[in-house]
């Protein structure tokens, strides 16, 4: 967790995101570069919003990790994000893109998403959201740190 908040923190005021991968002492951070400000300003019709208000993984970046964890049989225990100068919420867009195949059902559903605010550059609080397969969403789950 202390990765996370200091990678937000970093890349305060836009979003940061990744992956923790494995479980008990094999758990690791994987950040991922988030490409939304390179692609805004490429195209900003195509991507209107920029790095402060959401995040792009790297896609090269972003299967380097599936892949890991398919040859190292690890568990992809959850995607993280950032909320900078905003609460800790599972949103609209976070909740597309976690349903980006179908929307109906989540991309990971064995995943958490993690979703960390940062205020004023200031870690604030994280929030974990797992798929509810009977309310067909995602729900706040409570987060325990080890």
């Amino acid at each position: 967790m202390n990765a996370i908040i200091e990678q937000s923190e970093r890349e305060f005021p836009y979003e940061c995101c990744g992956f923790v991968i494995g479980e008990g002492p094999r758990e690791q951070v994987r950040p991922i570069t988030n490409i939304q400000n390179r692609k805004h300003a490429e195209n900003p019709a195509a991507f209107p919003r920029d790095g402060r208000t959401a995040y792009l993984m790297d896609p090269r970046e972003h299967l380097a990790v599936l892949e890991e964890t398919d040859r190292a049989k690890l568990p992809l225990r959850f995607v993280y994000h950032s909320h900078p100068d905003h609460d800790a919420y599972f949103s609209a867009t976070d909740r597309a893109r976690a349903c980006s195949f179908d929307p109906k059902e989540p991309d990971y559903p064995d995943t958490a998403y993690l979703v960390i605010s940062v205020l004023n550059g200031k870690f604030a609080r994280a929030a974990a959201f797992a798929w509810d397969p009977e309310a067909a969403d995602f729900v706040e789950t409570p987060l325990t740190i080890e």
